[in-house]
């Protein structure tokens, strides 16, 4: 933050030439204008009333390559590109079905969209629930069952996440994690450590989520798009299915799995299913 930046810029002023070479993972070629950084970043946090900055761990040169290389993102994303790039690199690695899990993905925006008076969450909280959506099922590469804890393991701990925060992969993971059985619990280690307002985006997200996915239950693709409103003190989503297909597992699982953002924001949830008209 901008405190520590001055203290930094303070200490390497104070700091002879020959001792700075010496400092860890310093280039001795730019010992010598570290000090004249530092204050020019300092400057630029005043200026531009910056509190805080997120190191990257990719130089230039990554930055101008992913800029070059990545098309423009898709309608409902919002995920950066090198982001979203990194996401589907692991999920296809992991023998991911693609399809699925981006139609599990868009529903799952939407409503998050839809329900943004609601919820009251952010577009980094979107960011969260879009890698999610995209990753939570990874964990059947290692088994079946309990397969969303694997999830959660092989997402938080993996290194090939790029431009995430720590903070962000922990969010991701979580939400990937209560994508199926148990609700948060203050029981579970990992939830229970977690500042309050982020166990309540976890648990917003996460049932988000579980709906999203259970709008793809039978992974073809019945469910071609959702509006929601909100009357009184109730939601209500309207799906629209491809005409002549057989929605009633989508139907079944989605009253199955909307109770956790039910409990979340406190306001009951119907759905109502109705095919589109053929062309």
């Amino acid at each position: 933050d901008a405190s520590t930046l001055e203290k930094l810029e303070e200490q390497l002023l104070m700091t002879p030439l020959e001792d700075r070479a010496t400092i860890p993972g310093m280039d001795q070629r730019r010992a010598d204008i570290l000090p004249a950084g530092a204050m020019l970043l300092r400057c630029i946090f005043e200026v531009f009333s910056i509190t805080e900055m997120t190191i990257s761990e990719y130089a230039l040169r990554e930055g101008v390559v992913f800029d070059r290389l990545q098309p423009l993102p898709a309608k409902f994303h919002h995920l950066s590109d090198p982001r979203r790039e990194s996401v589907l690199a692991l999920a296809a690695s992991f023998d991911e079905d693609i399809d699925h899990v981006s139609r599990a993905r868009d529903h799952s925006l939407r409503l998050f969209d839809g329900l943004a008076d609601q919820h009251g969450l952010d577009t980094a909280s979107r960011d969260v629930l879009e890698a999610a959506a995209l990753l939570h099922n990874v964990g059947l590469f290692v088994s079946h069952s309990a397969h969303h804890k694997h999830s959660y393991y092989v997402i938080r701990h993996t290194d090939r996440l790029a431009g995430f925060t720590d903070s962000e992969i922990e969010l991701i993971a979580l939400v990937a994690r209560y994508h199926r059985k148990a609700s948060p619990r203050s029981k579970h280690v990992e939830y229970s450590a977690l500042p309050e307002h982020d166990q309540r985006r976890v648990s917003i997200l996460a049932g988000i989520l579980r709906i999203g996915i259970a709008l793809d239950r039978s992974r073809a693709g019945v469910v071609t798009d959702l509006t929601t409103s909100v009357t009184g003190k109730a939601i209500e989503v309207s799906l629209t299915t491809a005409a002549g297909s057989d929605y009633s597992l989508e139907q079944f699982m989605v009253s199955e799995r909307k109770d956790l953002l039910e409990v979340s924001l406190v306001l009951p949830i119907s759905f109502v299913f109705g095919s589109a008209q053929a062309g």
